[in-house]
């Protein structure tokens, strides 16, 4: 029966190592040393020889990746250095090892690919549907000097063969234009910039001419709506952006998301949405993305000893008489029973009866344990840029918790409740990269191992921790080691009888002597590789221009705007200090002017009224009462001016918004007596929302106006006609 026992146990043995493949334990040990075309040709062995065991097939796809991985970091170092068919033989064997990270391709084209040209990636521009029908191609325009510009646009049109009508609210000037080599439409262009009006091209054959004033903008001003569907940015977070980039002073972009679609749909002038283009171009990158090579090893060593006698609890015991007398291990005596020293001439000496002397239990200890423990990990991590990663292998621990509560309300907590947490035990990792566009990673490290330390008061668990916090830059494909986080400890303990075991050489006979020693070492390895990094074109980086076309309409030479102009050629800046010099004129002294005087919005769209003061005294204080219609507007803020900023320190600005009401208070007080503001300035901008269609005129109320030496001021008032449609 004994051999048959013993055959079974060798059986069983040999049988449980051939579990583990030793083509398996040689690909594992090649693949820590980075050997990786070792590991891979083990692991397909191993496979081969077991194809139904799942973790060779892992740990072959897992080697095939960290090869792939090499390869690429080799293929990129070589590319940066200039050898592109290296490069390409690396990038080949890296596609060979991982042939579905369709990434690996795409750097491979770019690599092998010829510049690209500069019109690739530009986004289209919008053409409008309709186009002129002309006579000729391009058309030469010379006039003399004060020619109507009426008469330069009925000229253009017979010459060209377009019909050119005009708005009822056109002006016509006196214009000087010498255009050659010219289309009709930029010839047209160049004589609206210059003359401050814009087309509006209503058939092939005719075009409107409208001054160009935010009323008219609104009325004639042709809108397109382009969808944008978008692969890495969320729809919502591109409207933010969006909306805050194209933000006008007179009105807001109309944009909207589809968060199932992740789409933007935008609605606006062609300028409008093409700049929206290339900013959702420019926007719209995919994050970088890395793989992380973790390798954690926890070395630890617990080794125990214990030599010598132990002795029971109660060490010696002695009874005279009838007391009895026992020491413990601690040195204290206890006595109990008996009558007491007193009567010691009562007892019989030569009785042995009345003495008993009890012997401590003791039996000899020779013990000497030594433990090895090894903790290996290997995680391969992969995430995007600026995102949390969390990895954590390892087991739940119970632990007890017990508060006390009273039986009843208002007692005395003496109820014992206990509850069980659960603690996390093994490896908990968590990482956040940030890919860089010079090739590093930043990665911020909270690394923590947790083991069982044994077990403490009340056999409750010891959690032994190694936590690693830490925020390191390294290159693509760069290691770095972290360790030194060392633990060495030992205790010792010594047993055995008061005053015996101090006696030199002779006291290791009634002691006994326990020796623990504990070491732990943990070391780590971190490798990043960027898988994908975000490569912006050298389109992206180029400046956008905005409101080229309305920047050229304020300027240019010769130009003439106004009647009081006429017969006079001067510059554009002369020109527009005469037209400020006009405009205030116009206005006269002591006036508040809301700006604009007209408005034409659609529903659902942010407007701003400015509130405008003009005086030839020192305003010390002033309040009034703004009026609106609340069906059509609704009145989001009141945003302060330049008015009190002359005053050199902050005034006391009052707003009172009532949006149920159409009513809105606003006023500010100087913060010096007999200090005021007199000039032009903007007491306040009313940031408006429109609601229903409808018509509303914002007027001023209520208007009080003091000066700085506390007289009373006039001030006469406009108002702003608002339609919503």
């Amino acid at each position: 029966m004994k051999k048959i026992i013993l055959v079974l146990a060798i059986a069983l043995g040999v049988w449980s190592c051939a579990t583990i493949s030793p083509q398996y334990r040689l690909g594992a040990k090649a693949e820590m040393n980075k050997q990786w075309e070792e590991a891979i040709s083990y692991y397909e062995k191993a496979s081969l020889e077991n194809p139904k065991e799942p973790a060779y097939r892992l740990a072959l796809v897992r080697a095939k990746i960290g090869a792939s991985l090499f390869h690429l970091q080799e293929a990129r170092r070589l590319a940066a250095s200039g050898k592109k068919d290296e490069a390409k033989a690396e990038y080949v064997k890296a596609l060979a090892l991982n042939p579905r990270d369709t990434a690996i391709a795409k750097e491979v084209q770019a690599l092998m690919a010829p510049p690209p040209k500069e019109a690739e990636g530009k986004p289209e521009k919008i053409e409008f549907p309709i186009k002129l029908k002309t006579k000729e191609d391009k058309v030469e325009l010379k006039v003399p000097a004060e020619t109507s510009l009426r008469s330069i646009f009925l000229g253009l049109g017979k010459k060209s063969g377009i019909n050119f009508v005009f708005d009822e609210t056109f002006r016509d000037v006196p214009f000087t234009a010498d255009f050659s080599e010219q289309t009709v439409e930029q010839t047209v262009r160049s004589l609206c910039l210059g003359s401050r009006n814009f087309y509006r091209i209503v058939d092939e054959r005719t075009v409107l001419i409208i001054p160009d004033n935010p009323m008219k903008r609104m009325q004639y001003e042709v809108t397109c709506i382009k969808t944008f569907y978008l692969s890495s940015v969320a729809a919502q977070d591109m409207q933010t952006a969006l909306s805050s980039m194209l933000r006008s002073t007179t009105k807001v972009p109309n944009i909207i998301f589809d968060k199932n679609l992740n789409s933007l749909t935008i609605r606006d002038t062609p300028q409008t949405v093409e700049l929206a283009e290339k900013l959702i171009r420019i926007w719209d990158k995919a994050k970088g993305e890395v793989v992380i090579d973790l390798e954690i090893m926890e070395v630890s060593r617990l080794k125990m000893r214990q030599l010598g006698i132990s002795f029971g609890d109660n060490m010696l015991g002695a009874r005279y008489g009838g007391t009895d007398t026992t020491t413990d291990t601690s040195g204290s005596t206890t006595t109990t029973g008996g009558t007491g020293w007193f009567n010691l001439k009562s007892i019989n000496f030569a009785d042995a009866a009345n003495f008993a002397i009890s012997l401590p239990v003791s039996y000899l200890q020779l013990l000497e344990s030594d433990a090895d423990t090894k903790i290996i990990a290997q995680p391969r991590l992969r995430g995007v840029s600026d995102a949390d990663m969390k990895h954590l292998v390892g087991q739940k621990i119970p632990i007890p918790q017990t508060v006390f509560s009273p039986f009843a309300a208002g007692g005395i907590a003496q109820q014992p409740v206990t509850s069980f947490q659960q603690q996390d035990v093994g490896i908990d990792i968590k990482i956040k990269p940030t890919v860089h566009r010079d090739g590093d990673v930043t990665l911020d490290l909270e690394i923590k191992v947790t083991s069982l330390g044994g077990t403490g008061y009340a056999d409750i668990p010891i959690i032994s921790t190694r936590e690693i916090k830490n925020t390191i830059r390294l290159k693509d494909g760069e290691t770095n080691l972290l360790a030194g986080l060392l633990k060495d400890e030992e205790r010792k303990s010594l047993k055995g009888i008061p005053g015996l075991m101090s006696i030199p050489i002779l006291g290791r006979i009634f002691s006994a002597e326990d020796t623990t020693l504990e070491q732990t070492d943990v070391i780590l390895t971190i490798t990043p590789y960027i898988v994908r990094s975000v490569s912006p074109s050298a389109e992206d980086s180029k400046a956008l221009w905005v409101d080229v076309e309305s920047s050229a309409a304020e300027g240019g030479a010769g130009v003439v705007f106004e009647d009081e102009l006429m017969g006079r050629n001067i510059d554009a800046r002369e020109a527009q200090r005469l037209l400020q010099a006009r405009r205030q004129q116009d206005l006269g002294s002591n006036q508040i002017l809301l700006s604009p005087a007209n408005f034409e919005a659609p529903a659902n769209q942010e407007i701003r009224i400015a509130v405008n003061v003009r005086s030839d005294q020192d305003i010390g204080n002033m309040s009034l009462t703004i009026n609106y219609n609340p069906q059509q507007l609704n009145l989001k803020d009141v945003i302060e001016g330049s008015m009190g900023r002359q005053l050199g320190q902050k005034p006391a600005f009052l707003k009172n918004i009532d949006n149920n009401g159409g009513v809105c208070t606003i006023g500010f007080s100087s913060p010096e007596a007999g200090k005021g503001v007199k000039g032009s300035a903007t007491l306040a901008t009313l940031l408006f929302q429109t609601k229903n269609p409808g018509e509303s005129v914002i007027t001023i109320g209520g208007l009080t106006a003091i000066s700085a030496s506390g007289q009373a001021i006039s001030l006469r008032t406009t108002s702003s006609r608002v339609v919503v449609r």
